[in-house]
């Protein structure tokens, strides 16, 4: 889950995935060491996919309001 919703950011959060899937390709990692950070990668792209689901769904509500607006 995202810890602060203040200080957290999509484009750092992938960063952090890019490095993860760098280090796990690198296969200098041992294999536990794998593992866990094939988990913290699931749970950084379970943020983002979130992060994106609720800023689609502003995006969705935005349109229906300026669909409600009358013609001038």
């Amino acid at each position: 889950m995202i810890d602060s919703e203040l200080d957290w950011n999509y484009e750092a959060t992938v960063d952090r995935i890019e490095a993860i899937i760098q280090q796990v390709e690198s296969g200098e990692l041992a294999l536990e060491q794998v593992f866990e950070q094939f988990s913290v990668a699931v749970e950084c792209l379970q943020e983002c996919e979130s992060f994106l689901a609720r800023g689609k769904e502003q995006m969705n509500l935005s349109i229906e309001l300026l669909d409600d607006q009358p013609d001038f």
